[in-house]
């Protein structure tokens, strides 16, 4: 049996100590919260809601929460209101009776939450918190000072995931003029809470089309709606939870067939690009809500990873549509350039075992049945798959790699590693000895004052030394490995080369990795390297996707259980590894103030 969906909101704008600003909006973001996740068509949840209680109250509701939930149970904490650090470095959430100089007696402990989180026998745990964390407001508007890294740190937990409205140092802003001990006018959510009510009421946030929103989607439509605001602020997710912590259903996904959901969510390409036909009649609905329903669904599908399909799908949103498709290679995909037209896709999370593409289906007519219409879409691509199975035994021994494919030359042997170094994963299947790259736009701004690398075909042999240089005198070698992710290796040596890491810091957290460089894209995108089986070990380097974590790259100093669907693009020296550890305090719970103080000056790369 299915366990229910539980919800507390509290919000909290009124208090008795003049040292916290009044605010506006949070009662506004209760409000909306509430309305969109009783909604039983999205959320369905059973809604509890305190505005302005006193800090006892506060802490038998949430205690109240937890205890009574179940272990098939979703619970979900909301607060929107001040939070602040006491001189130990405690948070603490202000209510309204709170008082500054007696935060343990009269505000909410960090501490309390994540005791309750831990005691509670439920395993889904969502908390989301649009708080502030000091008391400084910029002129012309209402701000919440944010250092979301302490409260990942303070509030994480297992089988839990933590969402904060801003990230260290940042400042979370409501709508507003300014801040005042008095409020006027009508309030209207927060910029964070506005985005995430947004995500789940529309749907937007239902990424991959599927009809669920988790939190790892949610997080992404909200980043991305935060920084097009325009304002100084980055969300912050602390995700503990094995699988998909599924948290919404989107609202447009009950306006369409059970079929066209379960077509999209297919890893054959052949499928997700026959169901764009039955879409394009749908969208012709008489009825509003379903043909919205489908604009939406084909929105999702012209970012698919696969240019056949996203052609397609674009081709139907166009005012006019072209008479021909022609197939594309995909964003920053790595192929053979005479097979650039036949094979296409671009798995993420990759996709091991999808078939080869296939000649694409006329789009149904109306009237014909939609489960007749996917099952003959579906046989298509199983037959196609069969007849890969006999010919080509090599792609469903190992799977199909996400960045390059088969060719009839040589392929390129794992590289030799100089002494002194990490040794890298090895490819199931090596890759030619030349892939293609591309690196189009992304739509982004960038803040980032760069150029995107040449497209056309790269070499996959060799390694490529690199050095990272500090402020505080240590330096941490790379080796780059173009046989591993060839199009990554360009990209990175691009960047280096045109100054995009000298004056950036590093991030850590309760991981096994450092984060280092700037969340902003860099204008262009370009597609995981990553390979089935892969795991992620002490030394090795990490790049995650451009068009949501910006120029960033992770550096592991220990073994980590992530999903095999980040790019590994070379190793880090034995040297190196010790110096990251020297950042690394004994007992690390994710703060380090070595780590904090460490700047890189520059990236040299030695060609």
């Amino acid at each position: 049996m299915a366990g229910k969906r539980r919800a507390l909101l509290i919000a909290t704008d009124t208090y008795s100590d003049p040292t916290f600003c009044q605010l506006r909006a949070p009662r506004a973001d209760a409000d909306v919260l509430a309305a969109v996740l009783a909604d039983p068509a999205i959320g369905g949840y059973e809604i509890d809601s305190l505005h302005n209680p006193a800090a006892h109250e506060t802490n038998l509701a949430i205690e109240d929460l937890f205890a009574a939930a179940r272990l098939d149970d979703l619970v979900l904490l909301y607060l929107s209101g001040h939070g602040v650090k006491d001189d130990f470095g405690q948070l603490h959430l202000v209510m309204t009776n709170s008082r500054h100089d007696r935060l343990n007696a009269t505000a909410v402990s960090a501490q309390f939450v994540r005791n309750q989180m831990s005691n509670t026998r439920s395993r889904c745990i969502v908390v989301v918190l649009d708080c502030c964390f000091a008391g400084a407001f910029p002129p012309g508007s209402a701000h919440r000072a944010g250092e979301s890294a302490d409260v990942l740190a303070q509030l994480g937990g297992r089988g839990s995931a933590v969402m904060t409205s801003s990230s260290a140092l940042e400042y979370s802003f409501e709508p507003g003029e300014a801040a005042s001990s008095t409020v006027f006018g009508s309030a209207r959510p927060s910029v964070f809470t506005g985005a995430l009510v947004q995500g789940l009421r529309t749907g937007a946030a239902d990424r991959n089309g599927d009809g669920l929103i988790d939190v790892d989607e949610l997080y992404e439509f909200i980043y991305e709606e935060v920084e097009a605001a325009g304002k100084p602020q980055t969300p912050g997710l602390d995700s503990r939870f094995q699988g998909r912590l599924i948290v919404a259903n989107s609202p447009t996904a009950n306006e369409l067939p059970a079929e066209v959901a379960l077509a999209m969510r297919s890893t054959l390409p052949s499928v997700r690009r026959a169901i764009v036909g039955e879409l394009s009649a749908l969208l012709r609905s008489a009825k509003t809500t379903t043909a919205e329903a489908a604009r939406s669904a084909l929105g999702k599908l012209a970012q698919d990873e696969n240019s056949d399909v996203a052609a397609a799908a674009r081709a139907v949103l166009a005012p006019a549509p072209e008479k021909a498709v022609m197939p594309t290679i995909s964003p920053g995909t790595a192929v053979v350039p005479d097979q650039a037209a036949q094979q296409n896709t671009r798995p993420s999370p990759p996709r091991p075992g999808d078939a080869p593409q296939v000649p694409t289906p006329e789009p149904p007519r109306m009237g014909v049945r939609r489960k007749v219409f996917i099952a003959t879409a579906i046989s298509a691509a199983a037959a196609v798959m069969a007849a890969a199975m006999t010919f080509l035994p090599d792609l469903t021994s190992a799977g199909r790699d996400s960045t390059a494919q088969q060719q009839t030359q040589q392929p390129t042997q794992p590289e030799q590693i100089p002494a002194g170094f990490v040794p890298p994963p090895v490819r199931p299947s090596p890759l030619p000895d030349t892939v293609y790259c591309q690196y189009p736009p992304d739509g982004k701004t960038s803040r980032i004052p760069v150029k995107p690398p040449a497209s056309g075909p790269v070499s996959t042999k060799g390694t490529v030394r690199a050095t990272v240089n500090t402020n505080v005198g240590g330096a941490i070698p790379l080796l780059l490995d173009r046989s591993l992710a060839p199009c990554t290796v360009n990209s990175f040596i691009s960047l280096a080369k045109q100054g995009a890491f000298n004056g950036v810091r590093c991030a850590g957290g309760r991981v096994e990795w450092i984060s280092c460089g700037q969340r902003s894209s860099p204008g262009y995108t370009l597609a995981t390297e990553s390979f089935p089986g892969l795991r992620y070990q002490r030394g090795y380097l990490v790049m995650d996707d451009l068009a949501f974590f910006g120029t960033t790259f992770a550096m592991h100093f220990g073994d980590s259980q992530l999903v095999p669907e980040y790019t590994v693009f070379g190793t880090i020296s034995e040297e190196g590894l010790k110096f990251i550890d020297s950042l690394i305090p004994p007992g690390y719970d994710g703060q380090s103030d070595q780590l904090d103080s460490v700047i890189f000056t520059s990236v040299d790369i030695q060609d």
